[in-house]
């Protein structure tokens, strides 16, 4: 990481916490790809708009909520910088399942 600091590749993680509350429904962990040009409220509306589709004609649930967040940073990618596209990784945690 040293190498390419100069560029923006840093070592040193961004990490937020937030203490789970009951009315808390899920959580998107991602990496920067993902940050760069969606917001988070964009990201939230991307992922319960998927996450809650179940029972309609489209299947819903965590992995395709965070299918439709990878895809929608990627083509943000696209319109800004054309074919380079940094790394977008990202996880979807659909918390009442965890307490059910």
């Amino acid at each position: 990481d040293h190498a390419v600091k100069g560029v923006g590749v840093i070592a040193e993680p961004v990490v937020e916490t937030h203490e789970l509350e009951e009315e808390d429904e899920f959580v998107i962990i991602a990496t920067d790809g993902v940050w760069e040009f969606i917001s988070s409220e964009d990201a939230v509306e991307i992922v319960a708009g998927h996450l809650y589709n179940e029972g309609k004609d489209e299947k819903g649930g965590a992995s395709l909520a965070c299918e439709a967040l990878i895809k929608a940073a990627s083509e943000k990618w696209h319109e800004h910088e054309g074919d380079y596209r940094d790394d977008i990784t990202a996880i979807v945690i659909r918390l009442k399942d965890l307490w059910s």
